[in-house]
């Protein structure tokens, strides 16, 4: 399989092109993960549209106004120049949209390493990690494509529920949640369910009703129309997993002083961000959730190791029940991947989960470059991309 690169321009998204560059040489400790397969959803779409804002596009540098949105995969060692980490050993974690990722492994133990690259240095630890596809990571064999797919988006679920218990769900009797047919948002709905505390709300398009209605999650449905009809006696939190400005300003007036808390999560309706100055609506002033905030607050309250043996409890339990909701698909990778990202940008099926494969994982250097969209012409070395401070 030919080495590629996939790269979108930061300021549209629409704009994309593919091109191969020649695989970098590795320096002493740096290890070159040949990257199998990848998940592809909205979620990934939310790191390209906040890439500036919370530092996505820092993960892995591209040249000029190129980036590179990050995707959840699975990705084997295919060179080591670091004694502890061997070839062949598989690690699930955050990657780019490419045939390769070339990594410097630190803090190494049996579940895994970071990355402890300069240019990554800075940014959220939880990002930085690579885990061991292991039983004590919480893998499960045969499970590869559930793994990238929803790990990331229910550990994101799995935290939101926590940060909710941990402030007692801010006084809210229900908890009202946009992009109901959203992975984090059924994944959030689930724990919530097992733990039957409030009443869970979901918000979603007309298109989308039955999907979210035959999850049999949330205690109540209704489309973005409806809205207004929702009644206002009981204290309400709602989570934005859209993003939408319209639908934000519709809620808080609704609601008024009976809305307790208001946070953002994701930015699925991302061309919906017109709309009223969010720190101007009435009811509580809307925050933004950050996971690895919560994360790195439990790893202190709680250790590391007991975090994610929660964490694996109730992913386990997730995991029994996700294939009666939602089918999941295969594309080869790179041939279409630009038709793939295009589908997840305009908003994907939501009853069906997208994983891209890079063909047998083996990376061949080729000269040629190919574009989508845009005329490329330069063969670039791994290696070559700078790193750009926000």
């Amino acid at each position: 399989m030919p080495s590629f690169d996939f790269q979108v321009d930061k300021n549209d998204l629409s704009t994309h092109r593919l091109i191969h560059p020649l695989p970098a040489s590795l320096s002493a400790g740096q290890v070159r993960l040949s990257i199998e397969r990848f998940a592809l959803t909205a979620n990934n779409i939310t790191y390209g549209v906040a890439g500036d804002m919370i530092g996505y596009w820092q993960f892995f540098p591209a040249e000029n106004n190129w980036g590179r949105i990050p995707v959840w995969g699975v990705a084997t060692v295919a060179e080591s120049n670091c004694d502890d980490i061997e070839a062949g050993t598989r690690f699930y974690g955050y990657y780019p949209m490419s045939s390769e990722l070339v990594v410097e492994p630190a803090r190494i133990n049996e579940r895994g390493f970071v990355d402890a690259s300069k240019h990554r240095e800075a940014l959220p630890p939880t990002y930085n990690q690579y885990a061991v596809l292991s039983d004590a990571n919480g893998y499960t064999d045969g499970k590869d494509n559930h793994q990238m797919l929803y790990r990331p988006l229910f550990t994101t679920a799995f935290v939101l529920d926590d940060f909710f218990m941990d402030n007692t769900f801010f006084g809210a009797e229900s908890i009202m949640l946009s992009s109901a047919s959203s992975k984090t948002s059924f994944g959030f709905a689930f724990m919530l369910k097992q733990s039957g505390k409030v009443k869970v709300i979901g918000l979603t398009s007309k298109g989308n009703i039955g999907f979210v209605e035959s999850l049999g999650l949330y205690d109540e449905v209704i489309t973005y129309d409806d809205i207004e009809d929702l009644s206002t006696d009981t204290t309400t939190a709602f989570v934005d997993m859209a993003g939408n400005r319209e639908v934000l300003g519709r809620i808080h007036h609704h609601f008024e002083d009976k809305l307790v808390y208001s946070c953002g999560v994701g930015i699925t309706h991302w061309d919906s961000r017109e709309g009223a100055d969010p720190s101007s609506l009435p009811g509580a002033k809307p925050a933004m959730f950050f996971a690895p905030s919560q994360i790195q607050k439990r790893h202190k309250d709680w250790g590391a190791a007991t975090f994610q043996d929660k964490l694996t409890s109730a992913w386990n339990a997730f995991l029994d029940r996700v294939d009666q909701w939602v089918n999941i698909r295969e594309n080869t990778c790179p041939e279409s991947l630009a038709a793939v990202f295009e589908e997840v940008r305009n908003g994907a099926s939501p009853d069906e989960g997208i994983v891209l494969v890079n063909g047998d994982g083996t990376v061949v250097p080729d000269k040629a470059s190919v574009t989508t969209k845009l005329a490329v012409t330069e063969v670039l070395p791994f290696s070559s991309f700078s790193w750009r401070s926000p």
